[in-house]
């Protein structure tokens, strides 16, 4: 779990960069939560390390700290959108103050390798799942899904017997 000062910290070098990265989501929060944070939830979910997402500072505004509107309403919200995703997300939840402004970060945890992908429930496994490529949550392909339930189901293609097929030549 993330401290206070770590959180400062991390909004800090986000404010000084003007840059997401394969970990990290900013939203800006200060108007009331963000409707669909599922393809992050996703994306992060699914990626060894998990991600962060960072409330408060709007990416729109070159990074300026904005606040967000209700710390415990926000946390209420994002655990609800969290609750939607199969299986469902658990988040890390640290709050600061920069310039008297509040800010939140959501630690979202990777989802075990047998139990991914992780989606959004509402739209279901092949239009639910996303993979983080940079700072972009994309939605994962078919073959991505496939390798997934392959090693759930320790499913090698490579050595399975061909029913149809003879040893003799």
């Amino acid at each position: 779990m993330m401290l206070s000062e770590e959180l400062i910290e991390l909004a800090n070098k986000t404010i000084h960069l003007k840059a997401e990265t394969q970990t990290l989501e900013v939203k800006a929060a200060h108007r009331g939560c963000p409707k669909r944070l599922y393809d992050t939830l996703s994306s992060f979910s699914n990626q060894d390390g998990g991600g962060i997402l960072l409330f408060g500072l709007d990416e729109e505004s070159g990074f300026e700290v904005v606040g967000v509107y209700d710390l415990q309403d926000l946390q209420k919200k994002v655990t609800e959108q969290c609750n939607q995703m199969i299986p469902p997300v658990r988040a890390v939840f640290t709050v600061a103050e920069i310039d008297t402004k509040p800010i939140c970060s959501a630690e979202i945890p990777s989802v075990d390798l047998v139990e991914r992908p992780c989606y959004y429930s509402g739209a279901g496994r092949v239009k639910g799942s996303y993979v983080r490529v940079g700072d972009a949550d994309l939605p994962m392909t078919d073959y991505e899904i496939y390798t997934y339930e392959a090693f759930r189901k320790h499913l090698h293609d490579d050595e399975r017997a061909v029913e149809r097929a003879k040893m003799s030549l």
